[in-house]
């Protein structure tokens, strides 16, 4: 990993997804009641992948070779997030976006990080 900012984005990155997916993980603040069986596995599947791709950004950060290509997804999954995002804006709380745009920023260093990083073997 080159510079010593890199390791800092990558637990920042790792935390961000862990505090964005650990609440649906876990079924905190899920209207168990409220929702379908099938809905609320559905948010506890996207809490997992979410956690899971935090998980990877710490390997990242850690240096671990071969994780180069945990970051090249990450980018496909945020930018991923920030379209979805932004075809549902009109219906969806302000914290959304904001929450986008997050991810967003971190497709920016991603990108950057990709750029500069020298190839590592496969």
């Amino acid at each position: 990993m080159t510079g010593k900012i890199w390791p800092i984005i990558f637990w920042l990155a790792a935390l961000y997804n862990l505090a964005a997916g650990l609440p649906s993980l876990l079924g905190m603040g899920l209207p168990a009641g409220e929702l379908a069986p099938e809905h609320l596995l559905t948010m506890r599947l996207a809490g997992l992948l979410i956690c899971t791709f935090g998980i990877g950004y710490a390997l990242v950060a850690l240096g671990l070779p071969g994780t180069r290509h945990i970051v090249t997804l990450g980018i496909i999954g945020k930018l991923g997030v920030c379209a979805l995002v932004l075809h549902y804006i009109s219906s969806l709380p302000p914290v959304m976006p904001l929450l986008a745009a997050g991810d967003l920023l971190f497709v920016a260093a991603f990108a950057i990080w990709l750029y500069r990083s020298p190839k590592q073997a496969v």
